[in-house]
């Protein structure tokens, strides 16, 4: 199946890639390893996150320490959120006022 990011999780993975990589290149590169594998699983099995609630369609993967927010559509699977697992889920619901996230 077809994954997309959205522009803000792959703003997001931009950034903690980068921030990342100011004190190691090496652990940087695995994160974005990392969820390059976790969005091709959840491609190979759509529904492996459970459905979030309040959000419409909306299911999350766990891929620790990161949170990945999908949604399938008529194309395949858009990610429409990336967040480290200690971020206050209130700062990812501002930049997503579309879905509920908790």
């Amino acid at each position: 199946m077809k994954i997309r990011l959205s522009d803000r999780a792959l703003a997001y993975l931009k950034r903690e890639q980068g921030y990342l990589a100011k004190f190691d290149k090496r652990v940087a590169l695995a994160v974005v390893r990392q969820i390059r594998a976790a969005t091709k699983l959840i491609g190979e099995h759509p529904q492996i996150g459970p459905v979030i609630d309040g959000a419409k369609g909306v299911r999350r993967y766990i891929s620790a320490p990161y949170q990945i927010d999908y949604q399938e559509d008529d194309v395949g699977i858009m990610v429409v959120a990336i967040r480290h697992g200690r971020q206050a889920p209130r700062e990812v619901e501002a930049e997503y006022p579309q879905f509920k996230l908790d």
